[in-house]
């Protein structure tokens, strides 16, 4: 099964990664950062090409984003029930944070909400589009460059182990989104319990 996603991943090549990122931009959940880790492994792109891929994959994750902070600005009060709560946290960051919540949420799962707190609080739109930019850009870069990275270490390791390296790759990913999850979660637990003592 792992073999027919990298060669989906491979037949698909750049677009699908402009695809998934036009996916995250819209607000339609949808795992994004496992494909595009996958494509950073796959598609093995230099340091100059993956600068400019992620340039393009931020200009489209931010002209997706008009789409929720359009429907946000347009529906003011008729937003769905299912997204109150996520669009309550984001225009409690924007409290907090102001515009640069924009920046700030976009590597993360709130981000996609800030996009409808950010149409509601009617943020200038080249503002939005500025501070949405900045925010998605390193991490598009980061982990299009994980990836390579990720390849990098299995070409090393593949010669010392004969594993097969798609079970190898099944592995490390998993173990690095676990990283990534646990390292963000205690960011943020930290981030309230220190918001809660003051």
């Amino acid at each position: 099964m792992f073999q027919h996603l990298i060669e989906i991943l491979q037949g698909l090549g750049i677009y699908g990664v402009y695809a998934v990122m036009f996916l995250e931009g819209a607000s339609i959940p949808f795992p994004g950062i496992f494909i595009i880790l996958s494509y950073g492994y796959v598609l093995k792109l230099t340091a100059v090409q993956i600068a400019f891929s992620a340039g393009v994959m931020s200009l489209i994750y931010t002209a997706a984003s008009f789409i929720p902070y359009t429907i946000a600005l347009k529906l003011q009060n008729r937003i769905p029930p299912k997204f109150q709560k996520g669009i309550a946290m984001g225009q409690q960051l924007f409290n907090r944070f102001g515009v640069w919540s924009i920046a700030l949420t976009r590597p993360f799962s709130i981000g996609n909400y800030i996009s409808y707190a950010a149409g509601l609080c009617k943020v200038r739109k080249w503002k939005y589009f500025l501070l949405t930019f900045t925010g998605i850009y390193p991490w598009s870069f980061a982990v299009l460059f994980l990836g390579k990275s990720y390849a990098l270490f299995l070409e090393k390791i593949g010669g010392l182990f004969p594993v097969k390296q798609h079970g190898l790759l099944a592995a490390g990913l998993g173990v690095l989104l676990f990283f990534c999850l646990v390292g963000i979660g205690g960011f943020f637990m930290k981030r309230w319990k220190f918001k809660g003592k003051e």
